[in-house]
């Protein structure tokens, strides 16, 4: 048994139409598709709740394989807690990206909260990336970086 591939990433939403304006709209997300799950066993048991219904957006980066995933649920109703990077359990995708001084200018501008502006990333004296922390609308991390070296060998 291995791994084929890594599929999606997924986060849970508290307004998909919301969730959806910021990774497309903002980000650049292409939608897939919006789907309505409810009177579904498989997926009852699959989430643990009996008589789930979730709304599932699928977006994908309009280059690469990558797809993110988001759910609202409706039934039971999406709950809140804590999204501190900190804490265990805590997620976050990262996205490389071209400009991230002109990015940070149209989120900020747009309204939308960022742990820090964007901050050079330095490591043993040499600068390999630019790189910063968004917050989508349900204040879940987004990081967004610049890369100048590659940061997976370093």
């Amino acid at each position: 048994m291995s791994l084929v591939k890594c599929h999606h990433h997924s986060f849970t939403v508290t307004d998909m139409d919301r969730s959806i304006a910021f990774y497309h709209d903002v980000l650049g997300l292409e939608l897939v598709r919006v789907s309505d799950r409810s009177k579904n066993p498989s997926y009852d048991r699959l989430l643990g709740h009996e008589n789930l219904h979730i709304k599932v957006a699928i977006l994908r980066h309009p280059e690469t394989d990558f797809l993110l995933e988001l759910i609202q649920y409706l039934r039971p109703v999406t709950g809140q807690r804590p999204q501190e990077n900190h804490l265990v359990g805590s997620s976050h995708v990262a996205f490389e990206v071209d400009d991230l001084n002109g990015l940070y200018e149209r989120l900020t501008g747009a309204g939308h909260d960022t742990i820090s502006p964007p901050e050079d990333v330095v490591r043993d004296g040499k600068l390999v990336a630019r790189a910063m922390f968004a917050l989508d609308p349900d204040g879940i991390s987004i990081e967004l970086f610049q890369e100048f070296e590659d940061v997976v060998k370093g």
